[in-house]
């Protein structure tokens, strides 16, 4: 079946117009594909290309040999600017459909496309590698593209390991080290002797170091964190200073200011900005991130902030209600509780950092009853996938 395509959807698939919508992966505007269709449901068909007859101009060949397998990426086929103007009118299109909201800036690019990556997590399946497009089914890798090459040196140690009763590896890096973490269902011996980084293992509920130390640390401009195995940290290591700056400079803090963070993990946010205000509290539920968070503090030597480990929502009984909030939730969103507090105790700014553009939209909506969105500034933090970043500035009516 030959088919034009029209458009590309949220998630950077190829969508040509049948009877139905039909979605079709590794698609481009204005190609004309020869595809069979693999999956029919009532309201869209999913297709799969055989054949293309006309290519788009800004299709490139991909430089990974996984991609036609791997659901690690999405849009590998597509020259970075066209990526760039691709997910710029993405965050457009949702505000605008689902919001009503049109101010949205031009997008912030990674000065990296490849090899931006400061964690990976790979599955095992008798040796490393990464779940299959919408799928389970795991793709067997050797190396990964948007990792470092000193990262991706551990993927080859780790495959010619006994990976027997291992579920899971991960792979984080910094300014100044590395740690494997290994995932274990049945306790057994790691030959740490393979590895010049830190080792750790998870078994039974419990961390345990096998080699070196138990975290690594690095920097974000003149700030230090540490970073534990279970604990958050953004993954884009050239972009995230460039996020973090966005985020001080529309809190437009004084020294007046008490600011209130909310999912703040190792205290990441709080501690880059809170040299600019009075006070800072951070409230987080992970308790591992905010032992992180404490220590961080006493890193940085800076007295003006403190943590409380607990959920959201428990911002109703704070003694002091703060002027201004930066958000950073999971890609879920805010509760609806969360939301409720935040109109209850209206802050006169809010700077809400968020990985989903659609879950973004949606909390707008809740909070537009109070507030109006000044700006909203979309950070390119994952190259080659279709999700992007996003800084919201609301500001109370």
């Amino acid at each position: 079946m030959i088919v034009k395509i029209d458009r590309l959807d949220h998630q950077g698939r190829g969508i040509a117009n049948l009877d139905k919508v039909t979605f079709v992966p590794n698609a481009l505007p204005g190609e004309e594909i020869d595809i069979d269709i693999v999956t029919s449901k009532s309201k869209y068909n999913v297709g799969k290309v055989n054949n293309y007859i006309i290519k788009s101009d800004k299709r490139i060949n991909p430089i990974c040999p996984y991609y036609s397998v791997c659901g690690g990426c999405d849009l590998m086929h597509i020259s970075y600017d066209e990526e760039m103007r691709y997910k710029g009118n993405k965050v457009k299109d949702i505000m605008h459909r689902y919001a009503n909201i049109d101010k949205v800036d031009s997008i912030v690019s990674s000065p990296e496309e490849y090899r931006y990556r400061d964690k990976i997590t790979l599955k095992v399946s008798n040796r490393l590698g990464l779940y299959q497009k919408e799928s389970h089914d795991i793709v067997n890798i050797d190396s990964c593209y948007l990792i470092s090459e000193n990262m991706e040196k551990y993927i080859h140690i780790i495959n010619n390991m006994d990976l027997d009763g291992i579920y899971e590896v991960v792979i984080k890096e910094s300014k100044h080290g590395i740690m494997v973490i290994f995932y274990l269902d049945i306790d057994k011996n790691i030959d740490v002797t393979l590895f010049d980084c830190n080792v750790i293992k998870y078994f039974n509920n419990k961390y345990e170091t096998l080699k070196g130390e138990s975290y690594i640390i690095d920097e974000i401009g003149n700030v230090k964190y540490k970073i534990s195995p279970a604990s958050f940290f953004q993954v884009n290591k050239y972009q995230v200073k460039k996020l973090y700056d966005l985020v001080l400079d529309n809190l437009e803090l004084d020294k007046e200011d008490i600011l209130l963070d909310l999912y703040c993990g190792t205290g990441t946010i709080g501690i880059y900005v809170c040299n600019y205000c009075k006070e800072v509290l951070g409230i987080e539920l992970n308790k591992y991130a905010i032992a992180d968070a404490n220590y961080n503090k006493k890193l940085n030597n800076v007295s003006n902030i403190s943590f409380i480990n607990g959920d959201a929502s428990i911002i109703k009984d704070l003694k002091y209600l703060p002027n201004k909030i930066v958000v950073d939730p999971p890609r879920a969103g805010l509760d609806k509780k969360v939301i409720a507090e935040l109109l209850n105790i209206m802050p006169e700014r809010i700077v809400y950092v968020s990985c989903d553009p659609i879950t973004l939209a949606r909390d707008i909506n809740l909070l537009k009853e109070k507030y109006n969105v000044n700006r909203i500034i979309p950070v390119d933090m994952f190259p080659k996938t279709y999700h992007v970043e996003n800084v919201c500035v609301l500001e109370r009516k």
